[in-house]
């Protein structure tokens, strides 16, 4: 039992304040500690008899009627004034709401020397009279990735599955990008030693692309496209100078353009399966059992055209670095993710099992589980 601690009703009418009980708590709002919700529990059996009057318990109900007041205005000043603290006036406090937002000083732009890269940026459409398939480029990429960015903003784990595998991917590609591109500067530098200075290559008209990415995923884009472009600059740098032969220099470009088009090319597979009205509103609660008929329907399609996903996904273990899900979680929540993330270890493990997958861990990376939809390239959007 909390200690019971002796307060005043202050009036100024009576000359002997009456001495009321109450029960207390450390993380009351209140100086003295009290507790609404132990005096609620103390007199939950008198508030429902209707409080009468001639009660001795009057008056500490009275005192738990103004404390509730007391809260709710402490509160709405608390909203009112953003959570400020004390020390700062109203006026200050309120201005919070009339700050505007975070905009660009100035245009953001990337310097392209290149015309692989330029080529890299643009993508290619399908020529009119032909079969050929169109090529996607970075400005595509970046509108495919804001899509998948977007839809982690209605809690979509196959959203943040495909943004977590194209960034691993990615990861791969500019790991073996650094690799090339430490090789080249090593001969470069090599000549040095020996007197001889080598100049890297550089357009005498380079082109400055203005990006207006609207998300993150469009400026790791162009920091891909930037290296790729200085990466380029080095490779001619090696044929002109005499350092490699174009037959090499062509096959190290050649290997390296494809190996960036074929993950933009399956992440935007992945969106636009995504994309289908059968699966756009997919969203973690549609796991939940007893959801209603329309969320199963969601659930089983999204498994045959993707597969399970994989449970450290849909429990949040791993994340894509950004998200527009944001809110947090309650504990009752983050207890149920686990345990249907439970689940669908146990799938993943039995599915892969009967397919000869060994451990049955589903991997974040590498091919999509099963085939995407086929089809055109997605409508190119804002990026």
């Amino acid at each position: 039992m909390q200690p019971i601690v002796a307060a005043s009703q202050s009036s100024a009418l009576v000359f002997n304040p009456l001495k009321i009980e109450f029960l207390t708590d450390e993380a009351s709002p209140f100086r003295d500690k009290y507790s609404i919700a132990k005096e609620q529990a103390v007199l939950a059996d008198y508030i429902a008899s209707g409080a009468p009057e001639d009660d001795p318990l009057y008056d500490r109900y009275i005192e738990l009627i103004d404390r509730k007041d007391q809260l709710d205005k402490m509160k709405s000043q608390y909203q009112t004034e953003l959570g400020a603290d004390f020390s700062a006036s109203h006026k200050e406090a309120t201005g919070m709401r009339e700050l505007g937002r975070l905009v660009d000083a100035d245009d953001d732009s990337m310097e392209v020397h290149t015309l692989e890269a330029y080529r890299m940026f643009l993508g290619r459409r399908p020529e009119p009279g032909t079969l050929f398939p169109p090529i996607i480029g970075g400005k595509r990429t970046g509108a495919v990735l804001r899509s998948l960015w977007l839809m982690t903003g209605k809690d979509n784990p196959y959203a943040d599955w495909a943004l977590v595998r194209h960034e691993q991917s990615m990861e791969e590609v500019a790991a073996r990008l650094d690799r090339e591109i430490s090789g080249a500067e090593e001969s470069i530098a090599e000549q040095r030693k020996h007197g001889i200075s080598l100049s890297i290559l550089r357009n005498e008209k380079p082109a400055k692309l203005t990006l207006g990415w609207k998300s993150p995923y469009g400026f790791a884009t162009a920091t891909l496209i930037n290296r790729f472009d200085y990466f380029i600059r080095l490779q001619k740098t090696l044929a002109r100078k005499d350092l490699r032969t174009d037959d090499q220099v062509r096959k190290s470009i050649h290997e390296m353009t494809r190996i960036i088009r074929r993950v933009w090319q399956d992440t935007s597979r992945f969106d636009r399966g995504l994309s289908h009205e059968e699966v756009k509103d997919l969203c973690r609660a549609d796991f939940v059992e007893g959801s209603d008929e329309a969320a199963g329907k969601r659930v089983e399609y999204a498994r045959q055209v993707f597969g399970i996903v994989p449970a450290e996904i849909f429990t949040c273990a791993l994340q894509p670095k950004h998200s527009r899900r944001g809110r947090r979680s309650t504990p009752q929540e983050r207890a149920l993710l686990q345990s249907i993330g439970l689940k669908l270890a146990q799938q993943e493990k039995q599915e892969a099992m009967a397919t000869g997958g060994g451990s049955g861990q589903a991997g974040t990376g590498g091919a999509v589980v099963q085939e995407l939809p086929q089809g055109g390239e997605p409508e190119a959007g804002a990026v």
